[in-house]
Order: structure tokens, then sequence, then C-alpha cells
């Protein structure tokens, strides 16, 4: 048995949208939630991995990062265990898909109180795991679109600290970050 091919075929019935190893249920016009089952393939064990996608967050990332659009990025999110606070989970055969299911039900009904620009931030902050790279960039956009600018400048400082302590291609990609937040804070925020 294919432990993410079942639980794969699982979502995909209960009405989430599939891009190989993603799964996106659309929950309102700005929000989703989603599945990471890992790669669909070979592999019959499965780390499931949530998450909450705003897409206004999302959309602004690639914009001031310059990278293209991708409809199946997340905000944040992480393995069904952190969100659950149960620790790291994963499942191999001969577990049942059902019980990876229960588990990725439980957490996506946990997310699902986080399902505002205000809650979103929390997360970070709450479920271990959700830290992921990007971080901080999606960060300082919510507190741009909440219309904290000075707090939102604040990070921004914070996070030059940490992006740029080496002149390399990392702070090079947050300095281009950084112009085009100002440029497009001059005119929105």
């Amino acid at each position: 048995m294919n432990l993410r091919g079942e639980v794969s075929k699982a979502l995909v019935n209960r009405g989430f949208r599939r891009d190989g190893r993603t799964h996106l249920l659309r929950v309102d016009k700005e929000f989703s939630l989603g599945v990471d089952t890992g790669p669909l393939g070979k592999r019959s064990d499965i780390a499931p991995f949530v998450g909450i996608r705003n897409d206004k967050v999302e959309c602004l990332l690639t914009t001031l990062l310059d990278v293209p659009e991708d409809e199946w990025s997340w905000t944040v999110g992480a393995n069904v265990g952190y969100v659950l606070g149960d620790g790291y989970q994963w499942w191999e055969p001969p577990a049942p898909p059902e019980d990876a299911l229960r588990s990725i039900d439980a957490a996506l009904t946990r997310l699902e109180e986080f399902l505002s620009l205000s809650e979103l931030p929390k997360l970070w902050e709450e479920i271990q795991g959700t830290r992921d790279p990007s971080w901080r960039y999606r960060q300082i956009i919510i507190l741009f679109l909440q219309g904290k600018r000075d707090m939102g400048l604040q990070a921004l400082e914070e996070s030059r600290q940490e992006f740029c302590k080496n002149e390399d291609e990392i702070c090079d990609q947050f300095r281009g970050f950084e112009q085009r937040l100002k440029d497009i804070s001059r005119e929105n925020f």
C-alpha cells in the first residue's frame, strides 16, 4: 500500500485541488488550506505537512522578490504533529491511510482559527516548524497589509541584520525585496 497515494486520493475526493504533492482547498476568496503529502511515487510512507495560503500575501511576496507567481505556495505551515503539539508525525505501511487522515483533519481544524491576517502571524510564534526561510518576508508583508507600517519597518530592519550578515546573493535578494517594498509602500501603504 502506498500511503501517500491513498491520502492524496482521499483529499482529492474531499474537494482539494492537487498539483504534484500539494493539495489546496479554497476556504474563501483569500484563504486556502493545504496539505503536502510528499512526492507521489515509489515512497509509500507519509509525513504530511499542513498549512494556510493567503493569496494577497503570496501575490505580494512574488512581486517583492521578483520571482514567478506560484499558486501552490503556502504562507505558513508545518508537519501535522507540530500543528497538533505532538511532535513530528509520520506513518509507514501497514498503517491505514485513515490514521494519517485523522491527524490531517485535526491539524486543519486547528489551523482554521488562524484564517485572518490578524491571526495568521501567531502561527510563527505558537507552532514549531513554521519558520521556513521566507517567513520573515511574509511577516513584513502581513504587517504592511494590516496597516502597521512602523512595525513593518522595524521587522524590515531586523530582517536586514539577519539576511545581510554577508554580502552575498541572500543579501542581494533582501535588498531587492526592501527596495520594491519601499517603492510599493509609498503608493499603497
